[in-house]
Parts: structure tokens; C-alpha cells; sequence
């Protein structure tokens, strides 16, 4: 069912202040399709500032930053999370605050997460999660003691009742909190990924969505915790990624092509990585699932710096696999190129591993290492091997190895290196094409192999030596030097798009790409390696304001996910999918492609410094926004003057 045919005469006479809606009403009429948009686009249209809250006001010491907004599950009550170490309670109705605990973390508490009506989590920079009685504040239940870095983010998991967290150390814990045991909750540790930002549940506990500092959003289907540290043991999604944007296999990333299956039952992984065109995602900083579960509302950074956007991204499990979606790489891989102009429009770095910038209370971890360092500056990353999965006092060690025999370090330093340079060197040629320094007919791969010396794996090698034995078809032969390429290669090519690589024996001499022996058993003819292609998952996207570059702000849906409210500047806007603000199930099959979508509110120079947090009601049009000067306002629909 889409949106066809409704026009502003049909919106007016549905809307909410409307007589005539409310006359068919009592006479027992049924409301004709698209009323239910009319109604709601005519309440979130009418949505103002009415009241606020602050430190002057309530006459208290200030709390620094709303980092973060939350009601409980009935809508009854409001938790932020605020940057001087302190939460604040209020009723969402009255506007005023009920209750204050200062000093519940040691540093800047992050986020806050309701587990029922009474009980709810938060956690800290001080890598400790706290749990809360709304019944009794003045001490705590209990602290959680497990991560190594500053903690970001709590979920709860319905199906398998277990909080689930994540921080900037990279790793995912879930704790039973309904088993005690002498030192600590059973807890254990499920997964680790670096550069992770952000962990997000679906709300049946059938998904989990995570997003990165490199550009890339990591779906877990039919997600089931209880194996989940057993099935991704030693999964590194960066490595993948890698392997991905090089198209060139690295072994240790490749043996885990298994976890992409689409008759997988359990844990099945999918990374999403399109993003709207001019936006070259660097660094995924928030991360919001829909009501419904239906798609992912992400806000990332580019990777210029100059610019902010918030993308609505399909996450519904797809059991079909196009046939495109692997290449086979035991035959010789084509030729890299200059790509073509996409509709995506997105940039290859030339760093895959970019160390981001410092974020407002965030401040990335690099490639398995933690920082250490306050809010407001920055920190280098301290290089540490990925911890192994490990549980609490009473839960048993995951000792799951590999189904596959992982390469020696060696191989896999030298894979890494290899990729890395690719990457590099293909960055290098597609901004010298954009230049016009280069020409559509340029043979990028003899550039590639006279820079980077990377040749074909062992079994490539002979499969290409046994080619050359063949009567040789007429070439246009471009020779390489041997002082400049390890292997003295000489590339030749029947025409602008097929080259055809003729290799010699001539050993390495460079010392940077050492030779592999053809007859290893990793390397053998039989050996298939396969370099899954993400799907296209983008319906949405918005580009926002680079206001107050390096913090987060904290994107929410609507209760009935029809909405997204973006933090703006000193403000936020209200994001609809389509003019007539229907949901995503009667909006998603009328667009062809990324749709941008549609400003329906603005709310401007509300807060006197920048909103990083925002929030909708779970049972009232009520939105609520947080800034860094720790003022709270709520808006609500209102059809008279603005009395803000």
C-alpha cells in the first residue's frame, strides 16, 4: 500500500484538528486509508518547545552535558545521563525533576537503559555499569566490573534475559543479572571487533547491529548469545572489510567466509557499507534500530570532516544471495581499474585503519588497543593483542578454535601489508584520474605491480606460467623494470580491459613481498577462496550540519518509527520519510533507490550550546533534547502560539 493519490485537502480534513474527523468518527465511520498519516503528520507538525529545564532553574550545581535520554518502558518517567557524573530524574508531564544522584559513576555517565518499570542500568568512562532501583536511589544494586575502556553502550535482551554492553575497549559483554554468584554477576565475554562505537539489539533480540570507526555497519542474523562467542571466535570484521576493499584474499579473513552463508541458522554476519552519494562514511558514530526492527538510523561522519549524515539503512534478514555476491578467487582475479563514476559516490581511503578524531566523551580505540585519556583531548591507542574470549566466576571459558587452520604470522603480516598497499595505491590512481592526470585507457595494474610488487599467490603463479607455454596471441607488451618491481613481471595486454600477466622466475629481491612456495598447502590448485560483496541496503539519508565537529549526537525514532528527530546546531529538526509522513511499510515500495528524506519540523537557537541527545516518548507525542549546558526541553504538538 503506498502513499499515491492523497493531497492536501485529504491531510486537512484528517487531521487531528480537524471537526470533520471527529464528526465521521462518532458516527461510526471507519477512517479511509492514509488517515492515519494525516493524523500523525498533523500532530508532529504541530510540535513546539513549551517547557525547559536547567541548572538556574532548579538552582543546583551543573551537571555538564546530556549525554544521553531515556524513559522508562510506561513513559512515566525521564533518566539523562549527564556529563559531571550525576543522573537526573524527572516526570516527563510536570517537566520538573524528582530525584538527583550525583556522584553515581566515577567520570561521565554515557547512557542509561530501562530493564522493566522499576530497574534500570547506566554506565560510565570509569569502564563500570551500575544498576538502579527507581524505588530506592540512594545506593545502587550493584557494579559491574569487566570491560577496560570507557563503556557506551547498554542494551537488554528480552529473549535471553541478559544486559548486554559495549565500549570503546571493543568488546561485547552480556551479563546474567539474575545470576549472583560470590565475587560478581556470570558474565562473558561474546565478541570483539576494534573500532567498535556502537551495539544496538533489535527488539525481539533477533538482530544485533554494530557500527565502527571505519565506515561499516555489522549485522549478527538470528542472533542467539548463548554461542555467539563459539561461532565469531577470531572473526575480525576490519580484516574483512580489508580483504573486501582490496579485492585481494587475505587467508586469515577468508576462512571465515563461512559466518556470510545464507542457510546459516545461527549468527549469520552481513556487513552494510553503501552510503549516499558524496558521503564517504569514516567514522558510525550513533546507531538506533526501529520500533519495528524494520532498519538501522545511523549518523556518521565523512571521511573530509566536512560534512555529517543520518542514513536509514534495511536490516531485515534476506534469504536470498545473488550470484554476484561472491567472486571466485582460485581463477586469476581481474585487473583493478580506475572505477567508474558510482551512484554511491564513495571515495577509497587510502588509511583502511584511519585513527579518528577525539569525540565529546568518545574517543576511538585503535586497531585492539584501548586509550587512556580525559573527555576533551586526545589519546593514542596502545598496541595490544585482541583479547580472547573470557567469562565471568561462574561461566565456562569458551575454548572454541577455528574450524580451519589459521596461517602462520608470518602469511598473515605479509596478507595485511599486501592489501594495505593495494588500497593505497589505488586511492593514489583514482585521484590522479580526477585530476585528468590519468586516462580512462591508463593500465592500472602495471602501475600496481611496479609499485607495491604484489604477485599472484603460488598456485596463481603456475597457473599463469602454464599459460605462458601456450602459443602467445599478438600483445602490446609494456616491459617493467626489474630495479623497480620484486617480481620482473612483463604485463601485456590483447586490449584496454583484459591484461594478461606473464611472470618470470627471476626470484624477489626487494625484501618486502617474500615469495611464497607454490606447493604450500595453503596455496594449493584446489583451494577457493570466495570475497562476499555487500548489498545495498540504503533507503534514506539526510545530510546534517558539521556543528560542533568531534561529539556525538544521539539520534531517536518516533514511538511509531514514522519520525527521526536529529539533533541541529543549537536545535533539531523532525525527519519524515515522505510529505505525507507515513511508515516505512507503505512509504519503502514507492521509491527506486536512496530517497532523501523530508524536513517536516525545524526547531532552531532552542539550547544554548549544542544538542547531542534527543528522545521521543514511548506512549505520547512527547520529545525531549539535551545539550552540553545541560538543558532539557520538551516539545509537544500545539496549535496555538508558541508560549516557549
Amino acid at each position: 500500500m503506498g502513499t499515491i493519490g492523497l493531497d492536501s485537502s485529504f491531510m486537512a480534513k484528517y487531521s487531528a484538528y480537524s471537526p470533520y474527523r471527529l464528526i465521521q468518527r462518532e458516527t461510526g465511520f471507519e477512517n479511509p486509508v492514509g488517515a492515519g498519516n494525516a493524523m500523525a503528520r498533523s500532530l508532529y507538525r504541530a510540535m513546539k518547545p513549551l517547557a525547559s529545564w536547567d541548572c538556574e532553574i532548579g538552582n543546583t550545581a551543573p551537571i555538564g552535558g546530556v549525554f544521553n535520554l531515556e524513559f522508562s518502558p510506561e513513559g512515566s518517567l525521564l533518566v539523562a545521563a549527564c556529563e559531571k557524573k550525576s543522573i537526573q530524574i524527572f516526570d516527563p508531564l510536570t517537566h520538573k525533576r524528582i530525584h538527583s544522584v550525583n556522584d553515581a559513576h566515577l567520570d561521565c555517565v554515557n547512557c542509561v537503559k530501562f530493564l522493566d518499570g522499576r530497574m534500570f542500568a547506566t554506565c560510565s568512562d570509569d569502564t563500570t555499569i551500575a544498576l538502579w532501583d527507581v524505588r530506592n536511589l540512594k545506593k545502587k544494586i550493584r557494579s559491574l566490573l569487566g570491560h577496560s575502556n570507557w563503556v557506551k553502550n547498554i542494551e537488554f535482551s528480552v529473549k535471553d534475559k541478559l544486559l548486554v554492553t559495549s565500549g570503546l575497549d571493543g568488546s561485547i559483554y552480556t551479563w546474567d543479572i539474575n545470576s549472583y554468584t560470590e565475587f560478581n554477576l556470570v558474565y562473558q565475554r561474546v565478541f570483539h571487533a576494534s573500532g567498535l562505537m556502537r551495539c544496538r539489539l533489535s527488539p525481539d533480540a533477533k538482530q544485533m547491529v554494530m557500527c565502527t570507526t571505519g565506515g561499516l555497519l555489522v549485522i549478527i542474523h538470528n542472533l542467539n548469545l548463548s554461542t555467539l562467542s563459539k561461532d565469531l571466535h577470531g572473526f575480525k570484521p576490519n580484516l574483512y572489510r580489508l580483504m573486501q576493499r582490496s579485492q585481494q584474499v587475505i587467508p586469515i579473513a577468508a576462512m571465515y567466509d563461512h559466518l556470510f552463508d545464507a542457510k546459516r541458522t545461527e549468527n549469520r554476519v552481513e556487513f552494510v557499507s553503501d552510503f549516499p552519494e558524496g558521503n564517504d562514511a569514516e567514522v558510525v558514530s550513533a546507531l538506533q534500530i526501529h520500533p519495528q526492527g524494520w532498519c538501522a538510523l545511523s549518523r556518521n561522519i565523512s571521511h573530509d570532516d566536512r560534512s555529517e549524515w543520518s542514513c536509514i539503512h534495511d536490516i531485515q534478514p534476506s534469504d536470498s544471495v545473488s550470484d554476484k555476491s561472491c567472486r571466485d578467487s582460485s581463477s586469476p582475479p581481474p585487473p583493478p581499474r580506475v572505477p567508474a563514476p558510482r551512484r554511491t559516490g564513495r571515495r577509497t581511503r587510502s588509511h583502511p585503519y584511519h585513527q579518528p578524531r577525539p569525540m565529546a566523551a568518545v574517543t576511538p580505540a585503535g586497531e585492539g588497543g584501548a586509550t587512556n585519556s580525559n573527555s576533551e583531548g586526545s589519546s593514542r591507542p596502545r598496541a595490544e593483542p585482541e583479547p580472547e574470549p573470557e567469562a565471568g566466576p561462574s561461566a565456562s571459558r569458551s575454548d572454541a578454535s577455528p574450524a580451519r587452520p589459521v596461517p602462520v604470522l608470518s602469511s598473515i603480516q605479509n596478507d595485511v601489508w599486501e592489501a594495505s598497499i593495494t588500497i593505497k595505491q589505488q586511492r593514489m590512481l583514482q585521484e590522479m584520474y580526477s585530476r585528468g592526470q590519468v586516462g580512462r585507457n591508463f593500465n592500472m595494474q602495471r602501475i600496481m605491480g611496479i609499485n607495491t610488487g604484489i604477485s599472484p599467490p603460488g598456485a596463481l603463479r603456475s597457473r599463469h606460467l602454464h599459460a605462458s607455454a601456450r602459443p602467445a596471441p599478438r600483445l602490446r607488451a609494456s616491459a617493467a623494470p626489474a630495479s623497480s618491481a620484486p617480481d620482473a613481471a612483463i604485463y601485456a595486454t590483447l586490449d584496454e580491459s583484459e591484461p594478461i600477466h606473464i611472470h618470470t622466475s627471476s626470484p624477489s629481491t626487494s625484501g618486502q613481498t617474500p615469495r611464497r612456495d607454490s606447493t604450500s598447502e595453503d596455496e594449493t590448485p584446489e583451494t577457493r577462496h570466495y570475497i562476499r560483496q555487500n548489498r545495498e541496503r540504503l533507503l534514506y539519508y539526510k545530510e546534517e550540519t558539521n556543528l560542533g565537529k568531534g561529539f556525538i549526537k544521539e539520534l531517536c525514532f518516533s514511538a511509531d518509527g514514522r519520525l527521526v528527530c536529529s539533533p541541529f546546531g543549537r536545535g533539531m529538526r523532525l525527519l519524515a520519510l515522505n510529505d505525507y509522513c507515513a511508515e516505512l511499510s507503505h512509504c519503502v515500495q514507492d521509491i527506486n533507490g536512496p530517497t532523501e528524506m523530508v524536513d517536516l519540523v525545524r526547531s532552531l537557537f532552542i539550547h544554548q550550546d549544542l544538542v547531542v541527545s534527543s528522545k521521543f516518548s514511548p506512549r505520547h507525542h512527547l520529545l525531549v533534547t539535551g545539550c552540553l549546558e545541560g538543558k532539557v526541553v520538551w516539545y509537544d504538538p500545539y496549535s496555538g502560539p508558541s508560549v516557549y
